[in-house]
């Protein structure tokens, strides 16, 4: 045979050869087994749609090929596929086949276990829940937490719907107070009780902790009721004036400095509610409660003529 006839129709000798080498392989090597867990990759999920309870994240699958292929395969060679294009909300049941299992050339699939898969889902809902400051230690002797607000107040969560419907609040990482006598800011990341939740939007939060001296009452008694815009007797004449803020300040209120009153335009029925004023400088001083609130009134008699 010439040159010219060995190179005659060359590709085809090519492939025949190479199928011919492939055969040998497939036929003459033994075969042999392995058992790989490998994930599961949920294609087409609906965006309106959530995964619920516990999901399988990975199944059992036993493969088989020639030994040399064997040996060289990886967990990350072969993955469970689930297309759940038109699912909709409520429970699918998925029967996994050797279809839906990918693997290298020469790889087949002789079992997979759960060869069935449930899974449930429902709506994807929002809603806006309030945010709940938490704080860490005491503030210096002397003083107390007075206020503390978040900035934002709310967040709004975003999750399957039965788990939206039962989140009450979101909470904040802890901001210290230990030891401190002024107010406290800081800015503070977000979390929720329920992992399958998600923030929407940023996940930080401003905090502020107003820190007070300590609150204390004190009460003044026999503060005299004086009467406005008219003159008339009032019974008691005297009332108990029972005043709350600071301790410092508070101890050094003057009876003279608190003023009980009733005017004369709230009369009614013969009673008028008792207002307490205090001279200027208590600061953080407010009114508890007067004892008693209100008191008899006697507005003058009109005579005859």
């Amino acid at each position: 045979m010439t040159m010219r006839g060995l190179l005659d129709n060359l590709p085809l000798k090519v492939i025949s050869v190479t199928l011919a080498l492939l055969l040998w392989f497939v036929i003459g090597e033994k075969t042999s087994e392995r058992g790989l867990s490998v994930p599961v990759e949920l294609q087409n999920v609906p965006r309106d749609l959530e995964l619920v309870g516990e999901p399988t994240n990975v199944v059992d699958v036993r493969v088989r090929a020639s030994p040399s292929v064997i040996q060289r395969l990886t967990p990350g060679d072969v993955s469970a596929r689930i297309d759940l294009s038109g699912v909709r909300e409520g429970e699918h049941i998925v029967h996994l086949t050797s279809d839906d299992i990918r693997v290298p050339f020469g790889v087949r699939v002789v079992k997979i276990t759960p060869s069935i898969i449930t899974m449930g889902f429902e709506r994807t809902m929002q809603k806006t829940v309030p945010i709940r400051p938490r704080l860490l230690g005491r503030p210096a002797i002397g003083y107390e937490v007075g206020e503390v607000a978040a900035e934002p107040g709310e967040v709004r969560v975003a999750g399957p719907k039965s788990r939206v419907q039962e989140m009450e609040s979101a909470y904040t990482e802890p901001v210290s107070v230990e030891g401190t006598g002024s107010t406290v800011v800081e800015t503070v990341n977000l979390g929720l009780d329920d992992p399958v939740l998600r923030i929407q939007g940023s996940p930080r939060v401003r905090v502020t902790a107003r820190i007070r001296e300590v609150q204390d009452t004190r009460a003044l008694e026999g503060v005299e009721v004086e009467v406005r815009g008219g003159a008339f007797p009032v019974q008691p004449t005297r009332v108990r004036v029972v005043l709350t803020g600071p301790a410092s300040v508070l101890a050094l209120v003057k009876p003279a400095q608190v003023r009980a009153y009733v005017e004369a335009a709230r009369v009614k029925n013969g009673r008028a509610p008792v207002a307490v004023e205090m001279v200027p400088g208590q600061a953080g001083v407010t009114l508890k409660e007067a004892v008693p609130a209100q008191v008899s009134v006697r507005p003058p008699s009109r005579r005859r003529r």
